[in-house]
């Protein structure tokens, strides 16, 4: 079987019809093989990732509303975040950075801050806005590095946008079912795999294991593979999807060893 990369006939985008939004959203659930090969020999548009990216954010800040509307939600949230600064806090008494005053003092004031609409809304909103951008540019960067120097793949950054922005949309998929699932279970699901439906802590190593077998996630970054591979004319897609996997497995494998070390990085935990 060959295993070398091998470009693709050259197409003129004369010769590819034009997709829609539409067809684009749809191929990437269904046929995201054909339709990556079809954008590898079109001029990339911004919409390509900007429409995803603007998706993700709408449908995760009113999850945020959702969430916070839902009384028994609303108070898991809250016990899970009071419980991880608690975490911080010891630490920090332990070290003898706070007292056991102030760190009363702060929880204290902390609980008055959970019970403020600012707080509540607008903050994790305007934090949700920033944060996707930011992962998305630092993780398109490491991507397009990867891809064309590692892998050696044919394509610029634009087409780098293109295979990372549009497999967004399975996660948009994802927060909409993670909502129904939330409230028809009245808690807060991260996941679609054992550990969450089980409310195992993923910050031991069994609930963490046990999250990585996540369907939506293992999902997207199968199609993130075939992306780049299309959009990098590369016939040897087997590559970059296990390179896609591989990198994510890598990243939570590190994160989990740093929440273990620091309570902060237990959030990013998914």
């Amino acid at each position: 079987m060959e295993t070398e990369d091998t470009n693709q006939p050259e197409q003129t985008t004369n010769e590819i019809e034009e997709l829609s939004i539409s067809d684009k959203i749809v191929g990437v659930i269904s046929e995201p093989s054909n339709l990556f090969a079809k954008l590898a020999f079109q001029k990339v548009k911004t919409t390509d990732w900007m429409l995803p990216i603007l998706a993700m954010i709408v449908v995760s800040i009113i999850a945020t509303f959702i969430y916070m509307s839902n009384p028994e939600i609303k108070l898991e949230m809250q016990q899970q975040q009071e419980k991880a600064m608690r975490e911080q806090f010891d630490k920090m008494v332990e070290s003898g950075q706070m007292t056991q005053q102030q760190v009363d003092e702060q929880l204290a004031k902390t609980s008055e801050m959970m019970n403020n609409p600012m707080f509540i809304y607008l903050f994790p909103s305007i934090g949700i806005l920033i944060m996707t951008f930011v992962w998305f540019f630092v993780v398109v960067t490491i991507a397009f590095l990867i891809a064309k120097f590692v892998l050696k793949g044919d394509g610029g950054f634009m087409q780098a946008m293109s295979a990372l922005g549009l497999p967004l949309y399975i996660t948009v998929l994802q927060t909409i079912v993670l909502i129904i699932l939330g409230l028809l279970m009245g808690k807060i699901i991260t996941g679609l795999n054992p550990a969450a439906l089980m409310g195992m802590d993923i910050k031991t190593l069994p609930g963490f294991l046990l999250s990585r077998l996540d369907v939506f996630a293992i999902w997207f970054y199968i199609v993130v593979g075939i992306a780049f591979a299309k959009m990098f004319k590369s016939d040897n897609v087997k590559k970059y999807v296990f390179t896609s996997i591989g990198i994510w497995l890598v990243f939570m494998f590190i994160i989990f060893g740093l929440a273990q070390i620091s309570p902060i990085f237990g959030g990013m935990l998914r």
